[in-house]
């Protein structure tokens, strides 16, 4: 009997079993595969950057990704956009995936990116005093403030050399942006909120090139 039961339970295990040593072959037969086209999984380069914030911010940049397989790559940058003075030097940061095609010379991707947007100068709150001398005295109140993002959009990319890649990013970057900011009013030492911003949720346009070294 319980030899009868030994077998059952071995049977059972059997089609997992093998089902894991053709995963296994399959990830080992893939890996071989890239290994033998491919100059490497990992690449890391430069870019520069253009964002449609307010006027428009662009600046360079550093990203880099991790091929998985020939179709699907984890991908990432960071940006600096000095260009706006009154919100500061802006910067963000993007993580995420990209899938798509791929042959000698080109690719075409379709990438999704949650993470950031850093805003050096955002107005946060502004409280306005009224005296009946002096009128209106406006009181703003600056400071960074980070506010979470998600890119997505398209990729292009060019393989001129064996270890180089030229690349063109094109998208709709997501920002969600937190409450506020709050204009208070103060009339004799009494103060009454007059607006405030809801959450809300924007959109940007976004466009990158760049250069990668693979290996």
């Amino acid at each position: 009997m319980q030899s009868t039961r030994t077998r059952g339970s071995f049977l059972s295990c059997l089609p997992k079993f093998a089902a894991g040593m053709a995963l296994g072959c399959l990830l080992f037969l893939s890996t071989l595969a890239w290994t033998q086209d491919s100059p490497g999984r990992f690449e890391a380069g430069g870019s520069f950057s253009a964002i449609r914030l307010g006027g428009g911010q662009f600046g360079p940049g550093a990203d880099a990704g991790f091929n998985i397989t020939r179709h699907i790559a984890l991908d990432g940058s960071f940006s600096w956009l000095p260009t706006i003075p009154a919100q500061g030097t802006v910067i963000t940061g993007l993580f995420g995936v990209k899938a798509g095609v791929r042959n000698q010379r080109f690719g075409y991707f379709a990438k999704v990116r949650p993470g950031f947007i850093m805003f050096g100068r955002e107005l946060r709150d502004e409280t306005v005093f009224f005296d009946p001398a002096t009128g209106l005295n406006p009181v703003a109140r600056t400071g960074r403030q980070t506010e979470k993002a998600l890119d997505y959009g398209g990729v292009m990319e060019f393989y001129p050399a064996h270890h180089w890649t030229l690349r063109w990013d094109a998208g709709d970057t997501v920002l969600f942006r937190e409450r506020g900011p709050t204009i208070t009013l103060v009339n004799n030492g009494i103060a009454t909120q007059i607006f405030t911003n809801p959450p809300r949720t924007t959109h940007q346009f976004q466009f990158s090139t760049g250069i990668r070294y693979r290996f």
